[in-house]
């Protein structure tokens, strides 16, 4: 019953690797993997199924699920030699297919023909009958049956013919990879008849072990499944380091361990707690040497883990914005050649429908017209990542491939990072070839895209903060960041509308930060406005800032509807900009049709409304959710109204106003604005909003430490 079960098992793994290569697989045609998978587990079926079937119905199922096992391994073998023999494609002519089943037919013709019976027992383990393949006296020097031969040819021979084409053709390319990938698979073969030997061996004192002798084709899949999903080239001083890295960090210290096991033992019968205390010491000592032992090593080339996407993430997240544009260039490149040991790199910035080199290693000459159908293309699917070795060994690429291959041959580039907002492309970076000569695969590309804001921004940052003069040989006398974002900061369409007035203050702690007031012009009879605080300070806070209201107006472009511009907003911020990046404010539209104004709170703190009718101020701003932390925004917000009448003002402000201490440590807090918003109803808004901020910043007898922004509107009593 073991052997059933362990058919069984093997069958389900196949199963299970077949689900795990076609999650891996980007091929829009059929993968052959899959379909060896599929094989292969309804071959380890099969000969459970032929087991018990033995048991229980010895005269002819026993030989029917025999013959339907072998003909699916025929098939499997078939396939594993197709796959050799035209790899690296996975497309199949319609010759190819009509051999596949002529093939499929003469395994049908032989299995149903050739073999007579099938014999299982403990003592003699799996014996096929079959018809001899010579007769009269050849039979006597060839004693060879026609399932000797059958199994040789199909299991030897023609896969031995068919890896060596495979290594041939492979020769004649200058594709790296897929020379490595040849290699491996060649590898796969072998170990599958090493694993063959030694089922044969085994069978000498086990003969049962018969029934697995299908395991050896489940090495050979298992290695050629891991091979298709490599795409790393196996540089050798990267393999020597890795091998002396994971000697030195486990190996060692688990014979460490082991050696001193023994004379640790004779302990254990006099004192439990000593002996284990003794080997708990030796384990401590052990992994505290590995450690550092790692840690040295991992500061080397060659003995660095492959696995660098934190280390990416935390430099990339401490860029420091504030520099000069040379040095956060600088940093950005050392960053990239600390984590991919990168040969060169150029940054192409947007202009005029063009991406032009701001920062080249070397004179390249690289200018990419955004209007050229391969851009085009690309931006129409999706793919702001580009890798070379995905259009030389994917087929995702097929009606691009030729014409993008020719601007990597040309430019000797290795990958393309398009910075881009949908189909609105600020600028790229070109990335040459890593150390070794390695190629970029699936885990860089994972890695990009899991930090594709951080790059971004780092572009934003270029186009629109360092006004594309910035770098090298371009220009370097640019110390303008600061003015060019209070510029943005102040760039707004006021209201015009004669019934209502409007003012506005923002007063930074730190010059700028990221905080600011949008008004937006929809029509004669609507408009927007937004005040937030995006998280962060300085700098990097400004151009988050900068990023967002660029959005906003971009998203108004495409959409009307109120709500969906929120939800939009914050997919943009949760999946674009860096992580744990979040934003806390308020959303309002004016109609002047009806003097009703439609806000959706997003975590402001304050937003007051008073009414003359009543003279008084009320907080209207309820429960709100703050924008970034969440990817379906959509069922925590929520529309909420207000009518406005004459004389009515609505005032919102920022946590900076309202947390602030003064010297004696006492919070300025809510009540004392809503004094002041009642003590300057006789103001113009303006003057009203700096009122505001003058009893808060005479409270507190000191400046504020956090940013403070307050925005006043007035619906006006004349009209």
């Amino acid at each position: 019953m073991i052997y059933v079960v362990l058919n069984i098992v093997m069958a389900l793994y196949a199963i299970g690797l077949a689900f795990y290569v076609d999650r891996q697989s980007k091929e829009k045609v059929a993968n052959p993997l899959i379909i060896m998978s599929v094989y292969l587990a309804a071959a380890f079926a099969l000969v459970a199924l032929t087991l018990l079937a033995n048991s229980f119905f010895p005269d002819r199922l026993p030989i029917m699920f025999f013959r339907v096992s072998l003909i699916c391994s025929t098939i499997f073998e078939v396939e594993f030699c197709t796959y050799c023999i035209l790899f690296p494609s996975y497309r199949r002519s319609a010759f190819v297919k009509i051999l596949k089943w002529v093939a499929a037919l003469f395994a049908v013709w032989f299995c149903f023909t050739k073999i007579s019976g099938v014999n299982i027992t403990q003592f003699l383990g799996l014996s096929v009958d079959s018809i001899p393949l010579f007769t009269g006296k050849l039979t006597n020097y060839f004693p060879v049956s026609w399932y000797d031969f059958y199994r040789t040819l199909t299991r030897f021979i023609l896969p031995a013919l068919a890896a060596l084409i495979m290594i041939l053709r492979a020769e004649n390319r200058e594709d790296r990879l897929n020379m490595q990938k040849a290699i491996m698979n060649m590898i796969a073969l072998v170990a599958g008849w090493i694993g063959i030997y030694v089922i044969t061996q085994a069978r000498g004192r086990v003969p049962m072990f018969d029934t697995l002798i299908l395991a050896g084709l489940g090495v050979t899949h298992v290695i050629l499944s891991y091979s298709s999903n490599q795409n790393l080239l196996y540089d050798f001083k990267y393999v020597i380091g890795g091998i002396i890295t994971f000697t030195t960090s486990y190996l060692l210290p688990a014979f460490i361990i082991g050696f001193f096991f023994p004379f640790l033992w004779p302990i254990f019968s006099n004192s439990h707690l000593l002996f284990f205390t003794y080997v708990a010491l030796v384990i401590v000592i052990c992994i505290a040497i590995s450690y550092q032992v790692s840690k040295f090593l991992e500061k080397k080339q060659y003995f660095r883990s492959f696995l660098y996407a934190q280390t990416f993430e935390n430099q990339l997240s401490k860029l420091d914005y504030s520099l000069e544009p040379e040095e956060i260039v600088h940093n950005v490149k050392n960053i990239f050649v600390h984590n991919l040991g990168l040969s060169k790199m150029t940054i192409l910035i947007e202009s005029e429908n063009l991406l032009k080199p701001i920062y080249e290693d070397e004179p390249s000459g690289i200018v990419l017209d955004l209007k050229d159908k391969v851009i085009d293309s690309l931006l129409n699917q999706g793919r702001t990542i580009v890798l070379k070795s995905d259009i030389e060994n994917s087929h995702v690429y097929e009606s691009e491939k030729l014409e993008i291959l020719e601007l990597f041959t040309k430019t000797s580039l290795q990958a393309i990072i398009l910075l881009a907002e949908g189909r609105r492309v600020i600028g790229a970076l070109c990335l040459g070839e890593k150390a070794g000569g390695n190629i970029y695969a699936a885990y860089d590309f994972n890695t990009f895209t899991k930090l594709y804001s951080y790059l971004f921004v780092f572009g934003y940052y270029l186009k629109n903060i360092a006004n594309q003069a910035i770098v090298g040989t371009v220009n370097r006398e640019i110390k303008m960041s600061n003015q060019i974002i209070a510029s943005i900061q102040e760039n707004m369409d006021h209201i015009q509308n004669l019934k209502f007035d409007t003012g506005y203050i923002m007063e930074h702690a730190h010059n700028i930060g990221g905080e600011f007031i949008d008004l937006i012009r929809l029509s004669e009879k609507r408009h927007i406005f937004v005040l937030g605080d995006l998280s962060g300070k300085g700098i990097s806070a400004s151009m988050g800032m900068v990023i967002i209201k660029s959005i906003i107006r971009t998203y108004l472009e495409e959409t009307r509807d109120f709500k969906l511009l929120i939800e939009k907003v914050n997919n943009f911020i949760h999946f674009n900009l860096p992580k744990g990046t979040f934003f806390e404010g308020v959303f309002g539209l004016i109609d002047f049709a009806d003097d009703t104004l439609y806000y959706i709170n997003c975590g402001v703190p304050a937003l007051f409304l008073y009414t003359q009718s009543y003279n008084n101020v009320i907080e209207i701003q309820g429960e709100g959710r703050v924008l970034g932390f969440v990817k379906d925004i959509g069922k925590l917000i929520k529309v909420k109204k207000v009518t406005l009448n004459p004389g009515d003002i609505v005032v919102t402000c920022t946590d900076g106003l309202i947390d602030s201490k003064s010297l004696r440590g006492e919070q300025y807090g809510k009540e004392r604005i809503q004094k002041s918003i009642t003590e300057s109803t006789a103001f113009s808004a303006h003057n009203m909003a700096y009122s505001i901020y003058q009893a808060a910043a005479d409270f507190l007898s000191k400046e504020l430490d956090d940013d403070a922004s307050i925005l006043v509107i007035k619906r006006l009593e004349n009209f």
